[in-house]
């Protein structure tokens, strides 16, 4: 009996999750689409499991000129996107993380240097590779050692 009411609950967690993070996703597009409304979007992102993940878009001009830009941090579903003040009037191209790091946390850093560098590979033609999941990348991190040791 025990057994069948935490598979039930684990059931009505799992379906909660999973509407909340269609909340999550809706609260995305909304955001992706004001912002591409007015111009290019390049978009940053730094996944985690344990440190809050954080996911930022960049509104840029034809100038290469950001003009707005907005962020996603946290841990939960429950985060939403935030106006991301201070990048306005900067030029994408010529942004460092020397700027960035006296204004904004570590991971936000890495977020916006990570949509540059994803505006860059676009804008020379080529595709952007995908970041794996903090999942697999632990995955991969167990799979390197086993191929370690076997090797020896």
């Amino acid at each position: 009996m025990f057994f069948i009411v935490l598979i039930i609950l684990a059931a009505i967690g799992f379906v909660i999750q999973y509407l909340l993070g269609i909340l999550q996703i809706k609260n995305f597009s909304k955001n992706y689409t004001d912002l591409r409304r007015n111009g290019r979007v390049t978009i940053g992102r730094r996944p985690s499991i344990f440190k809050a993940g954080t996911l930022v878009m960049i509104q840029i001009n034809q100038k290469n000129i950001i003009e707005e830009a907005r962020y996603m941090q946290g841990v939960t579903v429950f985060n939403k996107f935030k106006p991301l003040k201070g990048l306005e009037g900067i030029n994408i191209k010529k942004m460092t993380d020397k700027d960035l790091n006296q204004k904004y946390n570590k991971l936000l850093v890495k977020a916006i240097l990570d949509a540059q560098h994803t505006f860059n590979v676009v804008s020379n033609g080529g595709e952007i590779e995908k970041i794996p999941s903090p999942l697999m990348q632990v995955v991969n991190k167990v799979n390197r050692a086993f191929k370690k040791e076997r090797s020896v």
